[in-house]
């Protein structure tokens, strides 16, 4: 009984390390979304863009088609 108690018992040093690992992790995997969003947005942009010009384009024709 006593063997099972120490093997899950844990120092306060060692929760301090594994909160520090973890700490690390998620700080990463912030910067890694945060650059995932930048793209995201750069992309949307590019289509919305795209998006105007066809519509104006079309809105062009189609008032030519009509006088």
């Amino acid at each position: 009984m006593r063997e099972l108690i120490n093997e899950q018992l844990v120092t306060k040093g060692y929760l301090d390390m594994r909160i520090k690992e973890l700490e690390l992790k998620l700080t990463q995997q912030i910067k890694e979304l945060e650059l995932k969003i930048e793209s995201t947005k750069a992309e949307t942009i590019k289509w919305v863009a795209a998006m105007l010009v066809a519509q104006a384009a079309l809105i062009a024709s189609m008032v030519k088609l009509i006088h």
